[in-house]
């Protein structure tokens, strides 16, 4: 890495000056930044709603968007790392880099990784180290040490962020809003959410601000995972040590190269100076080497220290070697001496776990209800989805429905019911009755009325007794038909006696 082309001060930041540095960097490469965004997320999310659109689904517009947005942060990465070394990329280079990075990583943070909340600080590492698998284990494993608690809390930050963004334009879309176009209650608002076509526009513009407000948060959690990347990285490897060494050597390489000529031309002459002075035969001795060394003479308490040292070394204790042989493993891990996590960063890596498993459990239970949907949505042929004596049991209460009302109601729904076809014989007698009910109460009976309907006509009945006892036979009947709950004999014979079974005189 050319540490010396970084254009960021680089020193050991806490996580809050980590994260504004971050803001520091997109804001000073803004332009750059957001027209790559642009150029690359704007066309994506047209086809996210062609989609939607033609699959006749408009939920999937809100959801592709969301999906993609691993894919969407290799933008403003591309950008930032390359801006730090003092080399910003224009929107057409950063499109066509996309092809140079690996993209393995992003296939994974598409799908098993997709709710990760460490993204912001994992992709830095996969993108820009291009380390083996194992090497990238061992990696993760030394960054997350104290970074875990910090990534996960960007990414919850990051959403709350984004969830202000859209709620503000929302209600400030609601002021721009002309009081008469506004719903006058709550009543009139329901009902207008139950017309599909305004359910829809809704959804349309749900899908257009939240990719706004995506735009606008996304490539600053991107900048701050890059920049809590950055920290780690110079906390860990002494980046800012380096750098300085590095320039320094530079510095002295650059002002150097006459001071070495002179130093070396001096020395030469020195050195011819003082072979001309020595007398020949001359030499230092072992006592004024010394001397000079360490700048003082030798006395007697040297000489008597000498001694005793000499003495000291040949007792056995000392003076000889000892072998000794014990097992090791053969491959001893290597201990990188870390200092400890806090107790917040701790709590922090406990509750980011929690969340993460709380996140793939709701990728599962939105899994199965996916597969639900697909299945209840698209109808294949040949394939029956109901059990064969339920479907028995639906066949013989439509053939009851479809027929006329035999003249002895009561009798006709007995004889089913001691015959044992429990289901038909209310089938019968909730038809009948609604039928009789209808008459009474002088309506047409319509042709998709539903239990709530019939309850409701109860109402209007003048006698008590008749009106409970219609209720009575509904209630039954849902019981029946819904949760296969039958009643005893007693109280389907008290059903049969009286109104609206029995042709009771009005």
């Amino acid at each position: 890495m050319q540490l010396e082309r970084i254009g960021v001060a680089l020193r050991p930041r806490t996580t809050l000056e980590a994260m504004d540095l971050g803001a520091v960097m997109l804001r000073a490469h803004a332009r750059q930044v957001w027209s790559a965004w642009f150029a690359f997320t704007l066309p994506i999310f047209i086809v996210c709603q062609l989609i939607a659109w033609l699959t006749g689904m408009p939920w999937l517009g809100l959801f592709l968007p969301w999906w993609l947005r691993p894919l969407f942060d290799r933008i403003p990465l591309y950008v930032l790392s390359h801006a730090v070394f003092e080399r910003t990329p224009a929107w057409r280079e950063t499109l066509k880099g996309q092809m140079r990075w690996p993209w393995v990583r992003t296939i994974a943070a598409l799908t098993w990784l997709r709710l990760d909340t460490h993204r912001s600080v994992r992709m830095p590492m996969e993108l820009l180290e291009g380390v083996s698998k194992q090497q990238r284990s061992a990696r993760w494993r030394v960054l997350s040490r104290t970074l875990g608690g910090q990534a996960s809390g960007l990414t919850w930050t990051s959403l709350l962020f984004e969830l202000v963004v859209f709620i503000s334009i929302c209600t400030f879309t609601l002021w721009l809003l002309p009081g008469e176009a506004l719903p006058d209650s709550m009543r009139n608002l329901t009902q207008a959410f139950q017309l599909p076509a305004f359910k829809h526009a809704l959804i349309w513009i749900a899908s257009f601000v939240t990719y706004v407000s995506m735009s606008m948060i996304e490539p600053l959690y991107v900048a701050s995972g890059f920049a809590l990347y950055l920290n780690r990285r110079t906390q860990l490897e002494a980046w800012d040590i380096d750098l300085m060494f590095r320039r320094l050597r530079q510095r002295l390489l650059d002002a150097g190269l006459a001071a070495v000529l002179l130093i070396c031309l001096g020395g030469f002459g020195t050195a011819v100076h003082a072979a001309e002075a020595t007398p020949a035969g001359a030499s230092s001795s072992a006592q004024a080497g010394i001397a000079e060394a360490f700048h003082q003479p030798l006395d007697d308490k040297d000489a008597s220290f000498s001694r005793e040292a000499n003495v000291v070394y040949l007792d056995p204790r000392f003076g000889t070697k000892h072998v000794v042989t014990h097992w090791v493993p053969r491959l001893t891990p290597k201990k990188i001496d870390e200092p400890l996590p806090s107790s917040s960063f701790v709590f922090a890596d406990l509750v980011a776990g929690l969340v993460n498993v709380l996140m793939w459990a709701l990728l599962g239970v939105a899994i199965v209800a996916l597969i639900i949907f697909i299945v209840r949505r698209v109808r294949f042929s040949g394939v029956v989805l109901e059990r064969p004596e339920r479907t028995l049991s639906a066949l013989k209460t439509s053939t009851v429905q479809e027929s006329a009302l035999p003249d002895d109601l009561a009798a006709t729904a007995r004889e089913l019911w001691r015959d044992g076809h429990r289901r038909e014989a209310l089938s019968l007698l909730y038809r009948g009755s609604m039928q009789r009910a209808a008459a009474a109460l002088h309506i047409q009976v319509p042709v998709d009325a539903t239990e709530s309907d019939w309850l409701r006509h109860a109402k209007a009945l003048d006698d008590p007794s008749r009106r409970d006892q219609l209720v009575s036979i509904v209630r039954t009947w849902q019981l029946a038909a819904y949760a296969d709950r039958y009643p005893g004999d007693t109280e389907f014979a008290s059903l049969l006696s009286g109104w609206p079974v029995q042709r009771v005189p009005l």
